[in-house]
């Protein structure tokens, strides 16, 4: 099946199959059109179209998805269309966004994509905060920490999982994600003042994968601290472009990123489909 996709996306998914993130029954093609589910781990159901190309007729990859849902039974799915700054979907991406619109994805948020490089400044330890790795708490305390640092929280994704499954399940998906990351077991940590949990940052190889504070400690500037520990932690282990991305209207968080020394590089476009 993978033989069908052009490079680089070959290698990507053989790589991603091997890693157990991508089985070639989620992969699906018509003509120039291919798709292709990823889940965030192995054992984990997909949860993006990691891989689209609609080719040259929104017709034939809105019929794409729309077989390639069917067949799996995927429930919901996310897809993201990353452009560079002053670029929308709808003029620049226009064969893709009638695709997804075709196959009943709505377009729901636009996120800011950002980015630290090796020879910037790296973020100082203003020293408020201690740090514990999250693997030396149980799995009950990660978890009661997740529902806090969720209630009240300006991302969309929260939210929507908040409303749709309520806060047990949703911090159980985020912390089977979390523990599921590509990175040393001890860079997930939680941010500790006067022996009270902050909150938490989690890098993975490449990015900053999930930061947040508990909500009667926000507006303090912990997410600064957070920020900064978790940017230095990849910089010491030798990363030299480091990722992110957060709601355009989450600007505490990407005002926070940007005092950090990161740019904003894009937009990410995210579109949601869930089954009827």
């Amino acid at each position: 099946m993978f033989d069908q996709f052009p490079e680089p996306a070959r290698s990507q998914l053989i790589a991603a199959h091997d890693e157990g993130k991508v089985r070639p029954e989620w992969c699906f093609t018509d003509g120039d059109a291919r798709v292709c589910f990823w889940a965030p781990y192995r054992g984990a159901q997909p949860v993006i179209t990691w891989h689209f190309s609609p080719g040259p007729d929104p017709a034939t990859g809105a019929a794409l998805l729309r077989r390639g849902l069917a067949e799996t039974g995927i429930t919901k799915i996310f897809h993201d269309i990353a452009l560079s700054p002053g670029m929308t979907p709808t003029v620049d991406r226009p064969v893709e966004h009638d695709a997804l619109m075709g196959a009943g994805f709505t377009l729901e948020v636009e996120r800011v994509r950002l980015e630290w490089r090796s020879g910037s400044d790296i973020p100082a330890d203003s020293g408020r905060l201690t740090y514990r790795p999250a693997r030396r708490h149980t799995e009950r305390e990660l978890l009661d920490l997740l529902v806090r640092v969720s209630a009240g929280s300006l991302d969309h994704d929260t939210q929507v999982e908040l409303a749709a499954v309520g806060p047990e399940q949703e911090a159980r998906s985020m912390y089977d994600d979390l523990v599921n990351r590509k990175g040393k077991p001890d860079w997930f940590v939680i941010g500790y003042a006067a022996e009270q949990p902050i909150g938490l940052v989690a890098p993975d190889d490449h990015s900053i994968a999930y930061i947040g504070v508990v909500p009667e400690h926000r507006g303090k500037g912990y997410v600064s601290d957070l920020l900064a520990h978790g940017t230095r932690t990849l910089a010491e282990a030798g990363v030299e472009r480091i990722v992110a991305a957060t709601d355009v209207a989450n600007t505490p968080t990407s005002n926070a990123f940007l005092r950090a020394g990161y740019s904003e590089v894009g937009r990410l476009f995210r579109y949601y489909w869930r089954a009827p």
